[in-house]
């Protein structure tokens, strides 16, 4: 897995990957970076929803653009916020598959996508087209359910934010109206929540399975490591520290406990808490991941294989062989090859041609 240039190459040279991130004291240069805010900056990215805008808050397109009949619905978190959704039945109505759509966070996105523009002044996200997938699933037979997070898109805005951590709770309300709704409930579910909302999902399906007994294979893009993509990867420069990084959470997190504003027992801001990886394990049933190799938000080629080793853990090898892993980018063969190297390759791959190709010729396998 050669880097796409040399000019990346040096960085990986110069800041190569370290052994338990978790486990390192900070060095000097890390500790004048959290005195210049580095890590407080983080936690204001991440917990304040730096990305409420005008632009995150505005439907690209809705079901309408591609023909598709939809109802606006709005769903409860399990703490109370409301989620707004678009729920597109299926066009037979004796239809017994049904597909949930989530999106990222810290991109001004929604449940319909996004239009291209940049995050703190440098940093390009492409544009984005999720009711072209939502269309890709209900030409599929699918009944397709796609919801806003929290920050997001129509639903409530209501602070703190996780990357995850605090978004299951969406995920469980997500659950919670599939599962009581008199169509849905009987539906078997494809999950695809991508980036935060995967991680919501995962940590929901480990706190509350009872809720995804009906759920048969999962198809992600974008979900992370905290550790990794905030503390070690090439373009954090040797900056990134987890202990300092979950000293600002911790600060953070307190603030809001003091305000009220937070109340959950069971969150807990810290880079290792913001990830799939502790609940991949409790993913029993097949999922295909497929990512962007080389990504500089990310350290994808390292991350991915870390994450996907942990899906199943505890399943016989036969079981966890239905499983599937694949790299997007120029380079890769077909049917993963892609445009360029932007994140929103792999937010848009499964409703591309090859992709989508991909996509339900995995479904079908486990929801004919």
């Amino acid at each position: 897995m050669a880097p796409p240039c040399c000019f990346e190459g040096v960085f990986k040279s110069c800041f190569p990957q370290k052994a338990n991130p978790e486990k390192l004291e900070p060095n000097a240069v890390q500790k004048l970076a959290g005195y210049l805010g580095l890590y407080k900056f983080s936690a204001y990215v991440i917990m304040d929803a730096s990305w409420i805008s005008k632009l995150c808050d505005t439907m690209v397109r809705t079901p309408a653009a591609y023909g598709m009949a939809y109802e606006d619905v709005r769903i409860e978190a399990l703490d109370g916020c409301t989620l707004a959704a678009w729920h597109i039945p299926a066009q037979d109505k004796s239809s017994k598959k049904l597909a949930i759509v989530g999106h990222q966070s810290w991109a001004c996105a929604n449940k319909s996508g996004c239009e291209t523009h940049q995050r703190h002044g440098w940093v390009t996200v492409e544009a984005i087209d999720y009711v072209k997938l939502q269309k890709v699933l209900h030409d599929a037979g699918f009944h397709v359910l796609a919801y806003d997070l929290r920050n997001h898109g129509e639903s409530e805005k209501k602070l703190p934010s996780g990357f995850g951590e605090i978004e299951y709770m969406d995920a469980v309300g997500v659950m919670n109206y599939v599962n009581s709704h008199p169509v849905l409930k009987t539906c078997k579910v494809c999950l695809l929540p991508f980036c935060v909302s995967g991680v919501a999902f995962m940590k929901a399906n480990t706190l509350h399975p009872e809720k995804f007994k009906n759920v048969v294979a999962w198809a992600t893009t974008n979900i992370f490591h905290g550790p990794t993509i905030m503390s070690n990867r090439p373009y954090m420069f040797g900056l990134g520290n987890v202990k300092l990084l979950n000293k600002a959470f911790a600060e953070k997190q307190a603030s809001y406990e003091k305000s009220g504003q937070l109340k959950s027992q069971d969150i807990k801001i810290t880079a290792q808490r913001i990830s799939a990886k502790p609940y991949a394990p409790d993913v029993k049933v097949p999922i295909l991941y497929c990512d962007v190799m080389h990504d500089v938000l990310d350290y994808h080629e390292a991350s991915c294989p870390d994450i996907f080793a942990e899906f199943g853990k505890s399943l016989p090898e036969e079981q966890r062989k239905r499983n599937e892993l694949h790299f997007l980018g120029p380079h890769r063969p077909m049917p993963f090859t892609t445009k360029g190297r932007n994140r929103s390759e792999g937010y848009n791959f499964y409703q591309s041609e090859q992709g989508s190709k991909v996509l339900l010729d995995f479904f079908a396998k486990y929801c004919p």
